[in-house]
């Protein structure tokens, strides 16, 4: 597995996320309107295109560690804070880190 680190502003200009589309008004939701939940349908609907072959490279988690965000490639469960679906797919055999530009608030 080869891993890769990119930027937050190389992050949304190869793998551009999608709108979270449980919600009509897209100021309403995080990360500009992209961010799905961990909880509910939101999460469901990620789940699901976790589980499918292709459509899995889509997938990717926003995770908090010692008070940082990240986006991770894939859908993973620990430390999660919420998930984002790209419209370009992850190549296989490789694994992004993204370092968010911000700290969470304490």
């Amino acid at each position: 597995m080869k891993n890769i680190n990119l930027t937050e502003d190389e992050f949304y200009e190869k793998y551009n996320p999608i709108k979270n589309h449980f919600y009509s008004n897209p100021e309403d939701c995080s990360f500009d309107g992209s961010m799905f939940e961990t909880y509910g349908e939101e999460v469901k609907f990620v789940e699901n295109l976790a589980n499918t072959p292709e459509a899995k490279r889509s997938v990717w988690t926003i995770i908090e560690a010692e008070g940082n965000l990240y986006f991770v490639s894939g859908y993973h469960y620990v430390n999660r804070f919420g998930y984002l679906i790209t419209s370009e797919l992850v190549e296989e055999g490789i694994e992004i880190e993204v370092a968010l530009d911000n700290e969470m608030d304490s």
